[in-house]
Parts: C-alpha cells; structure tokens; sequence
C-alpha cells in the first residue's frame, strides 16, 4: 500500500508540475503577446510624435517662407514708391526743348506760337485742352501724344518750369 501511495503521490506531483509548466509557458506568451503588441503601440506613438514633428516644422517652413515673401513684396512695393517720384519741371521740358527750344523760344516746327512768357494758367489750359482734345489747331496731333501721358501734377510742374523760364 505504501508503494501505492508513494506512486499516486509521485504522479500527483509529477501532473502537479507539468500543469504548472504549461501556466508558466502559458504565461509566458500571454506576456510576449503583451509585449510586442505594447512595442507595437510604442512604435505608433513613436511614429505618430515623428510625423507630428515633420508636420510642424513644415508648417513652420511654410510661416517663414510667408513672412519673407510679404517682406520681400513690401520691398518692392517701396521700391515702386520710390520709382515713381515724379521729375522736376528742368528734367519734364527736355522733351519739350527739342521743338520748342531751350528757353520756348521757338516756333515749335514753325508753326505753333512761342511759349516763352506765358503766365502758368494759360500752359496749363493748353496743355489739358491738347490732352482731351479740345485746344490746338494745327498742333492738335502732333501735342495729343505728348501730354497724354502726363499727370496733372506733371502738367503743373512743367507749366511752373515754362513760365519761369528766362
């Protein structure tokens, strides 16, 4: 009888063991199963944090690559300003000195009359009626192209530059 007990108590402690194996091995894959589905997790995490990096600094990118082209196109809407600083009456009548001669003291192709010693008001006057064609005669062609072109701050300017002529 004690063989039979020392048997059936070997072969409790023997399943005993095998049982506790497999909760082991059981356990085991449980835990690897956990593990690389966290790995997994951590590498998602991991690549969303990166693309989310990637994100921002392109969009970062995207900010300074605005702010230089706002800058630049400011500069060049000055420079614009600048460029058109309009000349002064001297530099407006070179135009006018090839017909009318350096002191508008000429016949502008022998047919105009002589500007020289007109007052402002009345070169102003010519000057808008050759530019709407209303005033000219003769000279209406020939004037038309010229004044058309210039602002009346122009026309100012170079009917001050004519009647001060000496």
């Amino acid at each position: 009888m004690n063989r039979i007990l020392l048997g059936s108590a070997i072969a409790v402690l023997l399943l005993s063991g095998c049982t506790e194996d497999k909760k082991e091995s059981s356990t085991q894959t449980v835990t690897k199963e956990e593990t690389t589905q966290k790995t997994n997790e951590t590498s998602n995490n991991t690549v969303a944090e990166s693309t989310n990096k990637i994100v921002e600094e392109k969009k970062a990118e995207v900010v300074k690559e605005n702010i230089i082209k706002d800058k630049v196109d400011e500069e060049v809407q000055n420079t614009q300003e600048i460029a058109v600083v309009t000349p002064d009456g001297e530099t407006l009548y070179k135009v006018c000195a090839s017909c009318h001669g350096q002191k508008a003291e000429k016949e502008a192709l022998g047919k105009s009359q002589v500007i020289a010693g007109w007052d402002k008001e009345r070169i102003i006057t010519a000057m808008n009626g050759y530019k709407d064609g209303t005033y000219g005669g003769i000279m209406k062609n020939i004037m038309k192209p010229q004044v058309e072109t210039k602002t009346d701050e122009e026309i100012e300017i170079l009917a001050t530059y004519i009647s001060n002529i000496k």
